[in-house]
């Protein structure tokens, strides 16, 4: 197993696409010439027709992911591309539920006082 410098993060790349074939391989091409170990790669169609959402999960320090993100946006059939760092994504998912669970909750002790 590889073991990941100081200074880099697990990020999770997302890329709305267009239906391209080869899309996929230059994507990864642009990691690999970078020397970034993808850890998890994911693509599926968006809630838009035609458009495709991939995820790619790599270890990276800012700089590079930076450079990366910006190199694939450059591709022609890429229609936005942006990256996070994975844990504040989960934080945030973590955050969501909370307000879910929370409004659910208040809907609950709404519905028991008018009974």
């Amino acid at each position: 197993m590889k073991t990941h410098g100081e200074n880099e993060n697990l990020y999770e790349v997302t890329a709305y696409t267009e239906d391209s074939l080869g899309l996929l391989y230059s994507i990864s091409g642009i990691f690999a010439r970078r020397s970034l170990d993808i850890d998890r790669l994911l693509c599926y169609p968006s809630a838009i027709e035609g458009v495709f959402k991939t995820k790619v999960y790599v270890w990276a320090t800012p700089e590079l992911i930076r450079q990366a993100v910006l190199q694939i946006e450059k591709k022609v059939d890429v229609i936005k591309a942006y990256f996070e760092i994975d844990n504040q994504r989960s934080k945030r998912e973590v955050a969501e539920v909370k307000d879910i669970l929370r409004m659910r909750e208040e809907l609950k002790t709404k519905e028991n006082k008018t009974e």
